[in-house]
């Protein structure tokens, strides 16, 4: 761990954070509806529109699209980039708990 600054390894497990923190949206939206979480793909649940990739980026697309469908302008509730962010904030900590013990 001592190859990469601190910070680095710090903003990586945020993000690997907040990308659990996407997968963990899909199962609070989809199990207790009795929806598949692997089927159909991200959509959005106003229009059905499927989501692209590049609008699928935790907490970054969100903002981007201001909280909005791209296609049918619908909100789409700020429960999903916090549930991405608070992933993403407890794995920093959690790494630098870690390291901060690792020889």
């Amino acid at each position: 761990m001592h190859l990469l600054p601190a910070w680095i390894w710090i903003a990586w497990f945020f993000l690997l954070g907040a990308v659990i923190g996407s997968f963990l949206n899909v199962v609070i939206y989809r199990v207790p509806r009795r929806m598949s979480i692997a089927w159909p793909p991200s959509h959005c649940p106003a229009c059905k529109e499927k989501i692209r990739w590049y609008d699928n980026v935790p907490i970054v697309s969100w903002l981007l699209l201001r909280g909005r469908c791209r296609h049918c302008k619908a909100p789409i509730s700020p429960r999903y980039p916090l549930v991405e962010a608070l992933c993403g904030v407890l794995f920093a900590l959690a790494a630098a708990a870690v390291m901060r013990f690792w020889p």
